[in-house]
């Protein structure tokens, strides 16, 4: 897990402050879903190939990198309204799955390997405080959907902790899966994380 300290617990989620990271990215294609590696060229079976699990890393100078828990899913970026609809299906075009790198071994972008795929790309990720969830079973966009309503839900009842908002409306968030795809789903754990900011008036 990325290095984070626990800034807040409340009853049904946690407010964690994160230290910058470096992640690995790959876009979904059409037709592809989360958690479904089985597609040869799936986001996962990419950055899996990055990282050299099936071989020789597919990146210069050839590093094999550690593989790190957990895999990060960015939904495309939409509105967030009042209701939240989950839609059914769980077709993730526009979306991006990122592998987190060893923090220990690479700080910033510049120490990382270069993919040699130039569907990978690499990203720092700034220092970010974000409310967590946690839900089981299946790691699929509708699941993680209904996870990000009832975390929003919560955020709001709660008051403490406000999520942060584009000038469109748009929520900053992710979900996080743990476990490999054949773990049981009664298993896995998975989470919803959202970027906030603390609201005054509570503190």
């Amino acid at each position: 897990m990325p290095s984070h300290v626990v800034l807040y617990k409340a009853a049904a989620f946690e407010v964690r402050k994160y230290a910058p990271s470096v992640l690995a990215m790959c876009s979904y294609g059409d037709g592809v879903k989360w958690g479904d590696p089985s597609n040869d060229s799936s986001p996962f079976m990419q950055l899996a190939r990055y990282i050299g699990v099936f071989g020789q890393a597919q990146n210069s100078p050839s590093d094999k990198i550690p593989m790190t828990a957990p895999v990060l899913i960015a939904p495309e970026a939409i509105p967030m309204t009042a209701p939240v609809l989950v839609a059914g299906g769980g077709e993730a075009a526009g979306d991006t799955m990122s592998f987190v790198l060893p923090a220990s071994k690479y700080s910033k972008v510049e120490d990382a390997p270069v993919p040699t795929n130039p569907n990978i790309k690499l990203q720092q990720l700034p220092e970010r405080v974000q409310a967590v969830r946690a839900f089981t079973w299946s790691f699929r966009a509708d699941r993680a959907r209904e996870n990000l309503a009832i975390l929003l839900d919560d955020l709001e009842r709660d008051g403490r902790y406000a999520p942060q908002r584009t000038a469109a409306g748009e929520v900053d968030w992710t979900a996080a899966g743990y476990n490999a795809p054949f773990v049981l789903p009664f298993m896995k754990r998975n989470e919803v994380m959202v970027s906030v900011l603390e609201n005054p008036k509570a503190a």
